[in-house]
């Protein structure tokens, strides 16, 4: 990691993010106090850290966004890039913390909170703002089963609540029970990355408990009013971690090798199955 920025108030929290969007859809709906302005005002809640990759190889699957730093990341298509930053910043927006909270636990935690925020960036985004699906993807993608379902439009229009709990039962019985041969590949797929996730935790099996304090720790002294005192304490800590990489000052680099190469052995399957099922339509 490298170039810091450190956000201790909540205004600066805003502008930061506000200057990094790019698409006109998520521009607006944060200027006008809309969906994107409630996640970030969510986000702001806390004082924030952003920085640059060092590795990108190494930090991009590191999901820094559970120990309190957001990661930049470059797309060429503008949408794309802010669906990114919606997803990380719901990831850390909504992250509880529990010290002394048991691994198996711990697990399903990290797993709920990939859950919504995948549903958030990947489905709820496109209901919240129409008008960003056809500059995101020129192809079908998964939110549209949803989107074309008069059912699900009926819901989201009459009970939006009603219509999140649902996207997120259904985003979770591809992920956990629906049978994997009435899948398609793109719920085989969500099933895959699912199942990285609980490799993704064993990764951290040693170590998940200090952060887990941590973050606890520093969540409540910014909540209890010392937000400059709580990002100080915080950014000390991540420099400290980085620190012990000489190489190229990544926070535990150990558990970001080993997760890694399951996630890039992953992606190079996951493009290649979906480059030919596009070559064959």
């Amino acid at each position: 990691m490298k170039n810091p920025v450190i956000l201790t108030s909540a205004q600066d929290v805003h502008r930061h993010v506000f200057g990094l969007w790019r698409s006109a859809p998520i521009r607006a709906s944060h200027a006008d106090g809309g969906f994107i302005h409630d996640i970030v005002e969510q986000f702001a809640g806390l004082p924030r850290l952003f920085c640059d990759t060092t590795d990108d190889r190494l930090e991009r699957a590191h999901f820094c966004s559970w120990w309190g730093v957001t990661m930049n990341r470059t797309y060429d298509s503008p949408a794309i890039e802010d669906l990114y930053r919606l997803h990380e910043m719901f990831h850390a927006a909504f992250m509880p913390y529990f010290p002394g909270i048991g691994f198996d636990a711990f697990h399903r935690k990290m797993e709920d909170n990939e859950l919504k925020a995948s549903v958030c960036s990947e489905i709820r985004v496109y209901f919240e703002l129409p008008q960003l699906r056809e500059i995101a993807f020129p192809h079908p993608i998964y939110a549209d089963r949803y989107l074309n379902d008069p059912a699900m439009q009926t819901l989201w229009c009459k009970n939006k609540p009603v219509a999140i709990e649902t996207l997120q039962e259904a985003r979770r019985d591809v992920m956990f029970s629906k049978p994997e041969h009435e899948m398609d590949l793109t719920e085989r797929w969500i099933r895959r990355f699912a199942l990285q996730n609980r490799q993704w935790s064993t990764c951290w099996y040693d170590r998940y408990p200090e952060i887990e304090r941590h973050m606890f720790d520093f969540q409540l002294r910014a909540l209890q009013g010392d937000r400059a005192g709580a990002i100080k304490m915080h950014a000390e800590w991540i420099e400290a971690q980085a620190d012990q990489d000489s190489e190229d000052h990544i926070p535990w680099r150990h558990e970001a090798a080993l997760f890694a190469n399951i996630y890039w052995s992953n992606r190079r399957r996951y493009e290649a199955e979906f480059a030919s099922a596009t070559a064959a339509t």
